[in-house]
């Protein structure tokens, strides 16, 4: 593939950009979710419910989701996504203006929505090679990331604000936000996948997934500490949320308290590059769990949701380096037929913890309070964060050159 500069490249770009208005959506809805439950119920537990359907799915749609986007046509796959996504919200929509949408609902919808996006995940992860050049995928990935934290400045206030006008309002963004993203996706030129793959069977074809990441230590090591760090970092959006609005904080000043997590963020995207390229793998992951457990330990003594913001932004800093540094070199160094079985199985084993952040966080500071919670949250890190720097697998890094498929194949035969 000829290499163009990423913002140059149009098909890069288009997809990027209706990937883009369609996370905007997301982040301007994810506001008004446990807002819409804490509004209707009053419940921190209910809202920590609704956590886990949005979570939860992301481990149990994954392995499905890597097999189907390694079997079919990846783009039509995206599109069908994002549509089912778009109807889910829409429901809200109709359900909010015709009077109280029941909490059932509201569960079913974000587990819908959680489990989609992580179809969409996975497929756009086995796309970029086919959009961009090898050389650029970890610049892809980290572009991506900005994507995401850019969002999340614009859409966590916007939500909020839109909350208050209309309950209705922040869902009805999120749903024509999926109509652009599906139009996007259709006129992106390049096919998503170099063939469709015909193993004889699902299972055969996920046994070669495991077997390739098993036989890779450095991204074993990884998907096993971001299943630990996933439910901290799920967890902590609640929490910032419930100690927001248990310090007298406003809707809306809640959606600017995520405007700022997402400025931390966009600043980790931007120096995702340059730090990959002074900083030792270790010292990347490691690094980031200590920042997070120091992040977390000073929200004890957080009063306003201007300091909240501050520490979870600046814990959501490191968190573009780790993931452009590990999801990029696993995209360049997995075979395209193994890409959406390898991103499957990765996001089943670093996403299987994430339900337990809100659910955890909504019981716990319902029936203990804050400080309990943010200290069962400290004790969880730090054990977490010692783990990242003992961890003999992050010394040598990911494997340079990217693995070819044949010498994936040579490996396996052998059984190094």
């Amino acid at each position: 593939m000829r290499r163009w500069p990423l913002l140059r490249n149009r098909d890069y770009m288009l997809f990027w950009s209706g990937a883009a208005l369609s996370e905007l959506g997301s982040q301007i809805s994810s506001v008004a979710y446990p807002l819409l439950i804490l509004t209707l119920t009053g419940s921190a537990a209910k809202a920590g419910v609704v956590g886990l359907a949005k979570w939860l799915p992301l481990a149990i749609f994954a392995i499905p989701a890597g097999a189907l986007a390694d079997r079919v046509d990846r783009k039509r796959l995206m599109i069908t996504s994002d549509a089912v996504r778009m109807l889910g919200a829409a429901s809200i929509v109709v359900a909010l203006w015709l009077g109280r949408p029941s909490f059932f609902q509201v569960v079913v919808v974000a587990f819908l929505d959680g489990g989609l996006f992580m179809t969409s995940h996975i497929c756009e992860r086995g796309a970029l090679p086919q959009l961009v050049a090898t050389e650029q995928v970890q610049d892809a990935v980290a572009q991506n990331e900005a994507r995401y934290f850019g969002a999340s400045i614009i859409g966590p206030p916007l939500g909020g604000v839109l909350f208050a006008a209309s309950r209705a309002l922040p869902f009805l963004a999120d749903t024509v936000s999926f109509l652009c993203s599906m139009a996007t996706t259709a006129l992106t030129r390049p096919r998503f996948q170099t063939a469709k793959d015909r193993v004889t069977s699902v299972r055969a074809g996920l046994t070669e997934g495991f077997s390739w990441l098993r036989r890779q230590p450095f991204f074993r090591t990884t998907s096993m500490l971001f299943a630990g760090a996933n439910p901290v970092y799920t967890g902590l959006y609640l929490l910032a949320i419930l100690l927001a609005k248990h310090h007298g904080a406003s809707s809306a000043a809640v959606g600017a308290m995520f405007a700022i997590v997402g400025a931390g963020g966009v600043l980790g995207a931007f120096a995702a590059a340059p730090a990959r390229r002074r900083l030792s793998a270790r010292l990347v992951i490691a690094g980031e769990e200590w920042l997070l457990l120091l992040c977390v330990l000073l929200l004890l003594i957080a009063r306003s949701a201007l300091v909240i913001g501050l520490l979870v932004a600046a814990a959501e800093f490191s968190t573009p380096i780790g993931n452009s540094l590990v999801a990029g070199s696993r995209v360049a160094a997995t075979p395209d037929r193994l890409q959406g079985r390898v991103a499957a199985v990765s996001a089943t084993v670093g996403m299987s913890l994430a339900w337990l952040g809100p659910l955890g966080v909504g019981f716990a500071f319902q029936r203990a309070g804050p400080t309990t919670t943010i200290l069962i949250v400290v004790g969880w890190t730090l054990a977490l964060a010692i783990a990242a720097s003992l961890a003999p697998a992050l010394c040598s890094g990911p494997p340079v050159p990217a693995l070819t498929e044949q010498g994936w194949r040579q490996g396996v035969s052998s059984g190094t």
